[in-house]
């Protein structure tokens, strides 16, 4: 099985004639969005921009966890590190990314005790750890995440480690697509769905936002042979005028996804408003601890306050999120903004799109 996945996912001959069916195919212009980090990776690593034809445009869409964190959230990760007492735990991903003074790497180098993590059951271990203080983990993810931060909470429970809380930053995928196609000047003929986020919600948790926007959407993989056909996908449902919402990953993802790991995501979390970056305030979108669970709720915990922040001036993140900029179209790219001087969250993140164009071209 594995010789033969290997086989058929990266095989040059197959590639080859994928292409050469979208060039044949692309009749018109098309702005297609893939919505998930991942996905813009495996896109510049593989070259993929480069073999489409000109007429298809990529577009990299609010599928990085890390991007569309609200600058408030990042402000409060920060004053979270400034407690007494405190032990701050986050994945490499945040730590650079800039608040609206300082970075989480920036306090760690200044005597915080700000700690990386592989796994938010290494913040509860670190908090079994250390007793004597406040462990605090960074929750910043998507529904591939969410239900294990939702098992780490219950762990702390039925264990007593109190010394353990959470922040919620974490974010749903499908209200975010229905927010972006609601919204004036976007334009977008073909979403590529996430893959990973899909084996947890599955293909019935799009088909809301399917039915009310008729965007043709394929659900795929991250091979390049993967995506591929995803995009002929679109291509063909773009040229026949009939769109459809596509499990093109059923090898990983089922209709109705992971029962199971939704179940103890809702076990421990409700469903609340969440700011995104750049998209703003969208309802039912993101995860608030339940009131049974509020003294793993680090925000309560420290009586944190924070009032809305502005995002960084001339920072395009938000709107290259929503695909109506591409990073170069960014008047702070490769300027004041690299990797190792980033001012938004896109040029930090593995996942984030300005990354993706300085590292891959």
């Amino acid at each position: 099985m594995g010789l033969t996945y290997m086989k058929e996912f990266r095989d040059p001959g197959l590639a080859e004639q994928l292409v050469t069916a979208i060039d044949q195919e692309c009749t018109r212009p098309l702005r297609i969005m893939e919505v998930c980090g991942t996905h813009t990776m495996a896109i510049f690593r593989h070259g993929i921009r480069n073999v489409l034809p000109d007429a298809i445009t990529l577009l990299s869409g609010p599928g990085c966890p890390v991007c569309v964190t609200a600058q408030t959230d990042i402000d409060a990760f920060v004053a979270l590190s400034r407690q007494p007492g405190v032990i701050v735990t986050t994945f490499g991903d945040l730590m650079k990314v800039p608040g609206s003074g300082t970075t989480l790497a920036r306090q760690k180098g200044a005597g915080a005790d700000v700690r990386m993590v592989y796994s938010v059951f290494d913040a509860v271990t670190i908090a079994r750890q250390h007793p004597q203080k406040q462990v605090v983990f960074c929750a910043v993810g998507f529904e591939t995440t969410i239900p294990t931060i939702a098992a780490a909470v219950l762990m702390a429970k039925d264990q007593g480690v109190d010394n353990f809380c959470i922040y919620s930053a974490n974010k749903l995928t499908p209200p975010a697509l229905a927010a972006l196609m609601s919204t004036d000047g976007i334009s977008i003929d073909g979403f590529i769905l996430p893959g990973h986020v899909s084996v947890i919600t599955g293909v019935d948790a799009y088909r809301g936002v399917f039915d009310t926007h008729r965007v043709p959407s394929v659900i795929t993989g991250f091979e390049p042979i993967d995506i591929l056909h995803a995009i002929l996908s679109l291509v063909r449902q773009n040229r026949s005028g009939v769109p459809a919402l596509e499990n093109a990953y059923p090898r990983a993802v089922r209709e109705s996804g992971n029962p199971k790991a939704r179940q103890v995501m809702h076990q421990v979390f409700d469903v609340c408003d969440a700011a995104w970056r750049g998209i703003g305030r969208i309802e039912n979108s993101g995860m608030a601890l339940k009131p049974e669970f509020s003294r793993f709720d680090a925000g309560l915990r420290f009586d944190l306050h924070l009032s809305d922040v502005d995002e960084p001036r001339g920072c395009a993140c938000g709107e290259i999120l929503m695909g109506l900029k591409t990073p170069k179209a960014c008047p702070l790219y490769k300027k004041s903004c690299t990797p190792m001087t980033p001012v938004g969250p896109c040029m930090v993140s593995s996942e984030g799109a300005c990354a993706a164009y300085y590292n891959y071209g």
